[in-house]
């Protein structure tokens, strides 16, 4: 394999949960040549990443004739995202090898791998195609410059003061319905002042009115950082804590360790192998967030269930709080 071509338009935790593929597109064809067509909030994540040659970031409406330049007659396309549109400009580029889990102008199509499946494992499963396998199933972290690693250092030290340690809340994912309740973040913020941890809490710019008025008790850094200074936050701080969130992936590529509390999504295929501690009540509804075919539970009883004192153990044991 000379050049091989990555299409990957996704979310920020499927983003970082497929860069095991670059590591080991290098690891088994150190001088292959690859090129990742990514969105603009992947390119932020991805931008320096060691194990791509080429990235550019691509998002409808932009113009096509750059990607298939840039992708011209690749050894082979890897098309990860379902719709048709990355497949046909891989059409274009007369690129003789198209594999994906989508339909329309992919030639060795995927069948879908089961629900449970570790994220990771399904993007692998995909460049097996090609003879690439790896065992190595970590993220590889966003890049940050000096300047924003001592950007960050100086906030956390101006929040932290005279605490002895930094917890970190991620209290809103995308969809409500996967959300712990915030009565019961209020009272583990309550416990950590009482044990002398400052708190502080991050999400996108649009969370930031949201999290002022809920959480009047915390710093609040929403909106205020880019993906690749948020890594740094994760990394300087002791702890993070929070539901199923892009942020819980950005946590698993740093060594900082995380609670991820699990509703109607499942940690099997999500949650990342180290350093995270899941709490998670199954129901025989379990899962039902974004399932086709299945509704989603609209009481979110698998949330609910889950006590203030389950994930406050937790925080003790990870801290060594008393």
């Amino acid at each position: 394999m000379k050049k091989i071509c990555i299409m990957h338009q996704a979310s920020i935790g499927d983003t970082l949960m497929a860069t095991p593929v670059y590591r080991a597109i290098k690891e088994c064809y150190p001088e292959c040549e690859t090129v990742v067509i990514t969105s603009y909030t992947g390119y932020e994540l991805l931008y320096g990443n060691p194990h791509i040659d080429l990235l550019l970031p691509y998002q409808k409406g932009d113009d096509a004739i750059n990607i298939v330049k840039s992708i011209w007659r690749s050894d082979a396309a890897v098309v990860f995202d379902y719709h048709y549109r990355n497949a046909f400009y891989a059409f274009l580029a007369l690129i003789p090898k198209r594999i994906g889990y989508g339909k329309d102008f992919i030639n060795i199509r995927m069948k879908d791998e089961p629900l449970e499946m570790f994220e990771p494992l399904k993007y692998l499963a995909v460049v097996k195609q090609l003879g690439i396998e790896t065992k190595d199933l970590s993220l590889t972290r966003p890049y940050v410059s000096e300047d924003e690693k001592e950007r960050i250092k100086k906030i956390c030290n101006s929040i932290k003061g005279d605490s002895q340690k930094l917890i970190l809340i991620v209290p809103y994912s995308l969809s409500r319905v996967k959300d712990w309740e915030i009565e019961k973040y209020r009272e583990i913020i309550r416990r950590l002042h009482e044990n002398n941890c400052a708190v502080a809490m991050t999400g996108g710019i649009e969370q930031f009115e949201l999290i002022h008025k809920e959480f009047s008790n915390v710093a609040n850094l929403a909106g205020k950082m880019n993906l690749r200074e948020i890594a740094e936050l994760i990394e300087q701080t002791d702890l993070q804590i929070c539901g199923c969130t892009a942020l819980l992936h950005v946590s698993s590529t740093t060594n900082t360790p995380s609670i991820a509390i699990y509703g109607p999504t499942l940690p099997e295929q999500w949650a990342p192998r180290k350093n995270c501690t899941v709490i998670i009540h199954k129901f025989p509804c379990s899962p039902c967030y974004n399932i086709p075919g299945k509704p989603t539970c609209k009481d979110n009883k698998c949330l609910k269930d889950i006590s203030v004192d389950e994930v406050w153990n937790a925080i003790k044991k990870i801290l060594s709080l008393n």
